[in-house]
C-alpha cells in the first residue's frame, strides 16, 4: 500500500509491502511480528514499533532498491527522525499504522442486511 503521510507540514511518501517486516528486522535487529504478538496493550511498544516502521516504509518508497535498503542502519533512522518535530511525528503514528496495516484492511464495504 502506498500513501503519503502528513508529518507536521511535510507529506512523506510511505510504501508498505510484505518485505517491510524483513527490512525492519535487518535494520533494528528486532522481529516486528513478534513485537506485535507479545506487546499486547503496551502502548509504548506500539509507538516504538510504528516510529521505526514509518522510517522503513518511507525509505522503501524513496529508495525503491533492495541494495540501498540493505545498507540502512539505526544511524540513518536517527538522521531521518531529526527532520521532524517529536509531537508532529507522534501525531502521525496512527496514519503510519494504517499504511502498515493497509494490506489487511477490507477494500469494500459489506452490504447492509435487509429485514426479511
Amino acid at each position: 500500500m502506498y500513501r503519503e503521510v502528513k508529518i507536521g507540514d511535510k507529506k512523506v511518501p510511505m510504501l508498505s509491502m510484505a518485505s517491510c517486516d524483513i527490512y525492519y528486522e535487518r535494520i533494528f535487529n528486532e522481529d516486528p511480528l513478534r513485537i506485535q504478538v507479545t506487546a499486547g496493550d503496551d502502548g509504548a511498544t506500539a509507538v516504538q514499533l510504528f516510529m521505526k516502521m514509518g522510517f522503513v516504509m518511507a525509505k522503501f518508497a524513496e529508495l525503491k532498491s533492495r541494495e540501498k535498503m540493505r545498507e540502512l542502519n539505526e544511524d540513518d533512522y536517527l538522521d531521518w527522525l531529526d527532520q521532524f518535530d517529536r509531537a508532529d511525528y507522534q501525531e502521525a503514528l496512527a496514519d503510519v499504522a494504517d499504511v502498515y496495516n493497509g494490506q489487511k484492511q477490507e477494500k469494500s464495504t459489506p452490504k447492509k442486511e435487509e429485514d426479511q
